[in-house]
């Protein structure tokens, strides 16, 4: 037990050490290409953060852990939004958002939602639902592609070699991600055997909040630098890309998944409600530390529910 446990806290740290590298670099890049501040926090470090999910899941299906696969989904979508939802709004006074982002938090309710009926319909999700799924993914990335650039970034002219270099350092950290995931999930695997716990409350509580912490780092940095909107971004950005990336790697590693027999009611729920819960509080623009705290809460009892 105590092996796995090191284990568990070694390749952790090697997940937030890589995914925080790639990050910071995905930063400059966009810099440099002069991507909008939302678009940067939806599609750049939301990706990035999202990458130990991507990679967890990956090594849970080759290791036939479909309920890790589920429970990491749903308890990483609940925890970004319950914990590092809290975490962000606890500084926060008010939430300032541009009208032309009002569309953007109606994707990722409409795309919450559809995977909602995905969860407690008993239906077998293969390469017919991929398609439709990229289908989605080109119409959002069309809409958000379609808002004019916000000016101001630092970088105003495109050096080719600092461009390979960076994108070298990203792929050597995406490296680093996904071997040090796999000796994650192996360790995560070997504590269900230990404590008798089943593999879908290991994802969504062990895994989830394990390859969740990025996010979490990535909001306390945006939060200083008072980048609200980043931290915005990146939680709706990592939520959307949980639905689509780990529901097609899932289709394309194993031809199909059906999250309906891997999830309880109680899951299922409680990720529909925070979705709406979520999407609520930002496009009412809701802050404070009374709405924080009830997040923080919410999603620590949802924990202890969890185990008992």
């Amino acid at each position: 037990m105590t092996q796995s446990i090191l284990g568990l806290i070694i390749s952790l740290a090697i997940l937030i050490w890589s995914c925080e590298y790639a990050i910071k670099h995905s930063i400059i890049l966009s810099q440099i290409f002069k991507i909008r501040e939302i678009f940067v926090g939806i599609f750049i470090i939301a990706i990035g953060t999202s990458l130990p999910e991507f990679a967890a899941t990956f090594q849970a299906l080759k290791l036939e852990s479909e309920g890790i696969v589920a429970g990491n989904l749903v308890g990483s979508n609940i925890a970004n939004i319950l914990l590092v939802g809290g975490i962000m709004l606890f500084p926060l006074t008010q939430i300032n958002i541009k009208e032309q982002d009002k569309s953007t938090f109606k994707f990722f309710l409409i795309f919450s939602i559809l995977f909602f009926l995905l969860l407690i319909i008993d239906v077998n999700i293969d390469i017919k639902f991929a398609f439709i799924l990229i289908i989605c993914l080109i119409i959002f990335f069309y809409f958000e592609l379609k808002k004019p650039l916000e000016g101001g970034l630092s970088f105003s002219e495109k050096n080719s070699q600092l461009t390979i270099l960076i994108i070298i350092k990203i792929v050597i950290a995406f490296l680093a991600l996904f071997f040090s995931s796999r000796f994650f999930i192996d360790n995560a695997k070997a504590l269900t055997e230990i404590f008798g716990v089943a593999e879908t409350t290991i994802g969504i509580t062990v895994v989830a909040f394990g390859t969740s912490l990025p996010e979490v780092v990535a909001t306390v940095i945006s939060i200083t630098k008072r980048q609200n909107i980043l931290a915005i971004g990146n939680i709706l950005g990592s939520n959307i890309a949980n639905i689509f990336g780990i529901s097609l790697i899932a289709i394309f590693v194993n031809g199909q998944i059906n999250f309906y027999d891997l999830l309880t009611d109680v899951d299922k729920w409680l990720f529909l409600i925070t979705s709406i819960l979520f999407f609520l509080i930002i496009y009412l623009r809701l802050a404070g530390k009374i709405i924080s705290i009830a997040l923080l809460l919410s999603y620590i009892s949802y924990f202890v529910y969890l185990y008992n």
